[in-house]
């Protein structure tokens, strides 16, 4: 896989979570929710957020999935995009 320049965050709580103040901490949650945008924005590296272990690791899987697919089009001079009744 260190041949595909692809990376996703995956964060295996609700968003909502990540923005609730905890009652024995002093992590601020707005500081929190602005790093994972700055990842966005300034490093280019997506991130989910899921409820659960289980649907975090479908969601990788899936991205894995499409990472290969389209680096498979592409190697093979398909081009970077399907087409209606591709899939």
């Amino acid at each position: 896989m260190g041949s595909y320049p692809n990376w996703l965050l995956a964060i295996t709580t609700a968003l909502g979570q990540i923005k609730s103040q905890y009652p024995h901490s002093a992590v601020n949650p707005n500081r929190t929710f602005q790093s994972l945008i700055a990842l966005l924005a300034g490093l280019e590296v997506p991130f989910l957020c899921t409820d659960t272990h289980e649907l975090g690791e479908e969601a990788v899987a899936s991205y894995l999935y499409q990472i290969h697919l389209y680096h498979w089009l592409e190697k093979n001079d398909h081009g970077r995009f399907l087409v209606d009744d591709d899939l």
